[in-house]
């Protein structure tokens, strides 16, 4: 690669890093190209000549941040099927347990903003894919039970994600209950569509995640009753 090219590169991830760790702190509705262009260490027409704007910028910041942690529980050796599942949803959920600010920000502007619905969107269809992927190493691996649509069980544990972590952002689920419910959560749906041993360890892991849970019977009732 061209030292030129390298250069910008290596550029661009610094921005984008930096865009990201600039979001958690200050919201997404504060940021401005002037605060990003000092937190990269760059100028503001860096910036727009090369992302054209603030929302493209922050668009590509949080989607190349996604799919590394798509990357990060992607099929490596010995992780795909049920494992891979586990693994997506553990990642996202330690995602917004080590990031809460962040988090919270891009869920806010994905309602309050046509930039952030478009990340949004964007954002579930990367997961889902992913999901329906694992979900279909699951069916060659003879985890599933024949009955199974491997795209519907896929939309649904996408919903549970997405629920779970709607339910953090309303505050029914604390953060340190955000791993064990998500993993439980989708263990008690995958124990219906799974056979043999891989029914067997859901089971086991939605027991031993749902006994690890800080949340009184009353809170967990609560849990999903309610809209943000």
């Amino acid at each position: 690669m061209p030292l030129g090219d390298e250069k910008r590169l290596e550029r661009r991830k610094r921005i984008l890093n930096a865009a990201r760790e600039f979001v958690g702190r200050v919201g997404y509705d504060n940021v401005t190209m002037k605060g990003l262009a000092e937190a990269a260490s760059v100028t503001a027409p860096t910036l727009y000549n090369t992302f054209g704007s603030k929302d493209e910028l922050l668009y590509e910041a949080v989607l190349e941040h996604y799919e590394e942690l798509l990357e990060e529980a992607g099929p490596a050796v010995g992780v795909r099927g049920l494992d891979r599942v586990i693994a997506m949803l553990t990642s996202t959920a330690e995602t917004v347990t080590r990031e809460p600010n962040y988090v919270r920000t891009l869920m806010d502007s994905f309602r309050s903003r046509p930039g952030g619905r478009r990340l949004g969107r964007a954002l579930r269809l990367e997961g889902l894919q992913a999901l329906v992927e694992a979900v279909e190493e699951m069916r060659s691996d003879g985890e599933l039970q024949d009955w199974v649509d491997p795209t519907v069980l896929a939309t649904l544990l996408s919903g549970v994600r997405r629920g779970v972590t709607i339910d953090w952002a309303g505050g029914r689920i604390a953060l340190d209950d955000l791993t064990d419910m998500m993993i439980c959560s989708a263990c008690v749906m995958l124990a219906g569509a799974t056979t043999g041993e891989a029914a067997e360890r859901c089971r086991r892991i939605a027991a031993e995640r749902q006994g690890r849970l800080s949340m009184q019977p009353s809170e967990r009732a609560a849990v999903g009753s309610e809209t943000p």
